[in-house]
């Protein structure tokens, strides 16, 4: 008998798409992300656990060809912040982007690392610590500024 199970792996691998997050350790679908174009980066498959079908693909097929645009903003945020730096909540309410966009777009750059944890931790609206997010070249060590 065919019928899945919970352990049958989950649907097949779907081509991948452009202009996305790099895999862990900066290894594309596609290529080795031998460049660090904050425009240019492969689309992973959306993950497939846990989620609803037709929820996560659709978001996917969406921010194609967006997400290149929104990096740059928030890269751009983030730099104009200076040694004060971001975090996900200030840069989220400074530029009108939801939580869900603007996370993984910030995380695509801490990937690249064009982004980096200062190390310190602001509050957020609701009260609870954040990290707060900076350049390279404006992290401190042991996160004092």
């Amino acid at each position: 008998m065919n019928t899945p199970t919970l352990f049958d792996p989950g649907p097949p691998d779907h081509s991948p798409r452009k202009d996305a997050a790099p895999l862990a350790g900066g290894a594309g679908v596609n290529d080795r992300n031998s460049h660090l174009d904050p425009t240019r980066l492969p689309l992973i498959p959306p993950v497939w656990h846990d989620m609803p079908a037709g929820t996560s693909g659709v978001a996917a097929d969406r921010i194609v060809g967006h997400a290149k645009d929104l990096r740059a903003r928030v890269l751009a945020f983030i730099v104009e912040q200076g040694p004060h730096g971001a975090t996900d909540d200030e840069g989220e309410a400074a530029l009108s982007i939801k939580p869900q966009t603007y996370t993984p777009r910030r995380g695509e750059l801490v990937a690249l690392g064009l982004v980096v944890d200062s190390g310190r931790r602001r509050n957020t609206a609701s009260g609870r610590p954040a990290a707060v997010w900076v350049t390279p070249n404006r992290a401190t060590i042991g996160g004092a500024a």
